[in-house]
């Protein structure tokens, strides 16, 4: 069964990608964070190259209407239309998309959630529609935490 986790009240968002991204390939995962624009994953792809200050995780910009990119256990991109993924690979989700709704929806999902109240009411919304489509769902609340 799927399953979608939710980070509430983070923070530090950008912080978290890089250390959630990190967790998640260190348990062998690989991973993609899906974005909303080009913008925010050049953003973290520079975060990346500074976070974990201890070392380097490989990872590289992937366009969607490429083969998706084998030799890395991170890839970054954005979009408006969810591409379709092998569903092994563990999507981090910082867009309004709902991966739920993808073509082939992948296994496991990261929803990062923020501290406003706009945030938590979208989160909500995402909740009950992962829920709907079968997804069991995980909360961590990050409040004081991250």
């Amino acid at each position: 069964m799927p399953q979608a986790t939710f980070y509430t009240h983070v923070a530090d968002i950008a912080d978290f990608i890089c250390r959630l991204s990190v967790r998640a390939v260190e348990k062998g995962a690989r991973v993609l964070v899906w974005a909303e624009a080009e913008e925010e994953i050049e953003r973290i792809d520079l975060d990346l190259w500074r976070n974990p200050p201890e070392g380097f995780l490989p990872h590289e910009i992937w366009h969607a209407d490429t083969a998706y990119p084998q030799d890395v256990p991170l890839a970054l991109a954005y979009g408006s239309e969810l591409p379709e993924i092998d569903a092994e690979i563990v999507v981090l989700n910082i867009s309004e998309h709902f991966w739920c709704d993808a073509p082939a929806a992948p296994e496991r999902v990261l929803e990062i959630v923020g501290e406003s109240l706009e945030e938590l009411a979208a989160a909500r919304e995402r909740f009950r529609a992962y829920r709907q489509q079968g997804f069991t769902i995980e909360h961590h609340n990050m409040q004081g935490k991250a």
